[in-house]
This record gives C-alpha cells, structure tokens and sequence, in this order.
C-alpha cells in the first residue's frame, strides 16, 4: 500500500492532491482551475475567509496588493481581522475579490457575496468556489451546498453580472469522493483509493450536472 496509496498532508493544508491521495478527485480539479484563473487577476485583491492563505502563490504578477482577510484562530494567518458580513474596507477599494470554500459556513451567504461586491471597484472580479457535495464539517458552523440554479439566482440577487459557473467534478467525480473519504477511515480499504480515483477520471466525461464536487464562480460589479 505505502508504494501507492499516499495520506493527506498532516496538518491538513490545500494542496494540488495526486491520484495516490485520497482528496485527489476534489482538489486537483478545484486546483487546476484556481491556477488559470487567479493568474488574470490584477491590482488589490482581497481574500475573504483566507486561512492561512495557500491560494495566494497563485495570483499574477500583476496583482500589486493581496489581503487576506479572516477571523482569528489557529487555522487562519490574516493580514486584517475581520468578518466576511461586514469588511472593514471602503466601497470599492479592489480590483477583485475572492474568497474559497467558505459561502458554506456563512449563515448569510447572500449578505457576504454583497459585501465582497461592494469592497470591489466597478467593473471587478468577484470570484469565489463553494462545495456542491461534501459531507458536514466545521460543524456547527456548515450551513450550506450549492447548485447551478441556486448560485445563478444568488449572482442576480447579489447585482453581480457576467455570471460564469464552472462545475468541477460531475457525478463520477462525486462519488467517487465520497467513497475515498469512507475508505480512508479504514487502513485495510486505502489501498483501494489510487483505483477509485483512476476509475472516477476515466468515467468523468460521460458525468452528468447531477452531482457536483464544486463550483467555479466568476463575475462582475457593474
């Protein structure tokens, strides 16, 4: 098993998950589309619910300023201590703002993706990744999953325009997920997680919009 199967980094951190671990299927799609979107961004970007900010070696190098904003604790190294309902920071004071799997922890989500937009100067991106399917965690404070139509209306709702959804990881994908969480609690199964994860790729472009790993979105201030 040790020459295949490989275990999360402990501790935990994001990171771009190889085929051998068991948060492949999760993380490397999530990562993969981070790199190509961060990498456009430009000026002062902020970073809403940064933790210890493992997205920030992304960003281009046109990006002059990057800020990451969080609550104090010992999974968050913010440079502004602060809460994603209420930023401490003037109407449109970046050029985008971001924020990655934290909608879901929030108890108004549609309060917090107005209170990004505002802290972005018209005509910024907002760009933010929230979980489809994924099992309670950080409870109790898990409020929320999301789906196509819900994030679409939540865009509207928010005044955001220019809407693009990404689904990332379709059905296979999500199942396949879920089963390497379940085998990872037992050592005598993780040497099946490599072969669910080689399984769930080769099936994953005939996945259908049903189930969903994460969402990609991106969008404008008017």
């Amino acid at each position: 098993m040790g020459l295949v199967y490989r275990p999360n980094p402990v501790p935990y951190r994001p990171h771009r998950a190889s085929w051998r671990q068991p948060l492949h299927l999760h993380l490397a799609p999530l990562w993969d589309a981070l790199t190509r979107e961060l990498a456009g961004l430009h000026g002062r970007v902020i970073d809403v619910g940064c933790g210890h900010k493992p997205y920030a070696p992304m960003m281009g190098r046109a990006v002059s300023e990057y800020v990451g904003v969080d609550r104090e604790g010992p999974h968050a190294t913010p440079d502004v201590v602060g809460d994603a309902s209420q930023l401490p920071f003037p109407d449109g004071h970046f050029d985008a703002g971001v924020s990655f799997q934290v909608f879901e922890h929030v108890r108004d989500p549609l309060g917090c993706v107005r209170e990004l937009a505002r802290v972005v100067k018209p005509g910024g991106t907002v760009l933010f990744t929230v979980p489809g399917v994924w099992p309670a965690h950080e409870v109790p404070h898990d409020h929320w999953r999301y789906t196509r139509n819900g994030l679409e209306a939540l865009l509207v709702d928010a005044g955001l325009v220019e809407g693009r959804l990404t689904a990332l990881g379709g059905l296979w994908s999500a199942l396949g997920q879920m089963a390497n969480l379940e085998l990872d609690k037992r050592w005598w199964a993780r040497a099946l997680i490599p072969w669910v994860n080689l399984g769930a790729r080769a099936l994953e472009p005939t996945a259908r919009e049903e189930l969903v790993l994460n969402w990609l979105v991106v969008a404008r201030r008017p």
